[in-house]
């Protein structure tokens, strides 16, 4: 039914290969790519159009991944032990904390009692269940393996969220740096540096270049503090703007991103990490591989990775081998390429994009845990020298004094 649509925004390429963005409608994030890809658009991302709620005068409430972890991993263990999903279901409401997901195992076991698939439900929360989680639902309830499906998928899902919080950390901590010495500067200038100018103003003597610098940048922060949180909050809120609607934009942070000194190989061993964890995923449970990399685009966080997914599929389509194609890319290590063409080779695809997906989240791990280490004194070093500069500007005219008698 047309009242049963959806609004999805999405973002594509078209055959003549210029990047589009649009709305459209449709019953679900799967139709609606259907829909596109009939006018010959491949789909780089598409997520449902948040709609303001006038009754409850707020936007609805998102549910987490670990809710979604919690939920997929009880699931199975229930399914697993033979218990029917309807009285599955009814456990997996009664203590559910978040409310946003009480509500919808509560409509997922109406569904279910009204004879509609699981993946059919999930479909209906593209915002919750994206379409490569329904499309593994999918294939277990056509072959009679959900309860592997949901073990496999939660094995997945808790993969992609340590990596997820891992790479979370790396980004945190350069921030927490820059926050904190700015925060620390501000203080200092705004309300300790006014103290010694004051004293400064009875010495009658020129001050030292390096402490009259000081003074006019504390003069400034003073009489201007409430515009430069102006200016921030405004930036950051046209930074996100500009990265939900500027296409161009969005692909040039990513690229920029993974050039970043330390941050970059972070992103890229943990997209690596990703893709080859979800491709070995949905080959174990019997999915064609283009309908798994098609259902991977949306997921990769990059969109650099996410057109080279779409590259990948092409030429698989064509013809051409995984490795081979991902090889032209050129965003891939010559070590993981030469152990997918090894896996095609012998049959066990499946198991070496696993042993890839194990050493790139080991390698990502091991990085970020060295970098916490290194950037805890690096931290200390640069309040050191941010604090210690402002410190110094101070006494100098004092040092300047004494030395006069």
């Amino acid at each position: 039914m047309a009242d049963d649509n959806q609004t999805f925004q999405w973002t594509g390429i078209n055959r003549q290969g210029k990047r589009l963005q649009g709305t459209t409608q449709a019953a679900d994030s799967k139709d609606a790519q259907s829909e596109l890809r009939k006018q010959g658009i491949e789909i780089i991302s598409i997520k449902p159009k948040r709609q303001f709620n006038l009754a409850a005068g707020k936007t609805k409430k998102k549910v987490k991944l670990k809710n979604i972890l919690l939920f997929t991993r009880y699931l199975s263990t229930m399914l697993s032990a033979g218990l029917p999903i309807i009285q599955s279901l009814d456990i997996l409401s009664q203590d559910q904390e978040n409310e946003a997901m009480h509500s919808f195992i509560l409509a997922l076991r109406s569904n279910i009692s009204g004879g509609k698939t699981l993946a059919e439900t999930f479909k209906q929360h593209p915002d919750m269940f994206n379409e490569l989680y329904c499309s593994l639902i999918s294939t277990g309830e056509k072959s009679g393996t959900l309860e592997k499906i949901l073990k496999r998928l939660g094995i997945y899902l808790e993969r992609t969220e340590y990596i997820r919080s891992k790479v979370k950390k790396a980004l945190i901590y350069p921030a927490a740096i820059i926050s904190v010495a700015l925060l620390a500067s501000s203080i200092l200038l705004i309300f300790v540096v006014p103290k010694f100018e004051a004293m400064f103003k009875s010495f009658g003597a020129t001050l030292p270049l390096f402490t009259r610098i000081i003074l006019a940048i504390s003069k400034i922060m003073q009489g201007y503090w409430w515009l430069m949180i102006i200016i921030i909050v405004a930036a950051t809120w046209a930074f996100k703007y500009s990265m939900r609607t500027s296409e161009s934009f969005h692909r040039r942070v990513d690229q920029w991103m993974l050039k970043m000194f330390v941050i970059g190989p972070i992103l890229r061993k943990a997209i690596i990490a990703r893709f080859t964890r979800t491709l070995s995923t949905t080959l174990d449970a019997g999915m064609p591989i283009t309908e798994a990399m098609h259902s991977m685009v949306s997921i990769m966080g990059n969109m650099i990775y996410s057109e080279a997914i779409l590259k990948i599929c092409d030429d698989i389509s064509s013809g051409h081998q995984l490795s081979a194609s991902m090889g032209a890319t050129k965003l891939f290590p010559n070590m993981v390429i030469q152990m997918i063409a090894v896996g095609e080779a012998s049959g066990t695809l499946g198991e070496m994009l696993n042993k890839v997906a194990e050493y790139y989240e080991e390698e990502v791990n091991n990085i970020v845990d060295n970098l916490s280490s290194l950037l805890e004194p690096l931290i200390m070093v640069v309040l050191g020298v941010v604090i210690g500069s402002l410190i110094i500007a101070m006494y100098l005219p004092i040092f300047k004094l004494g030395s006069l008698f």
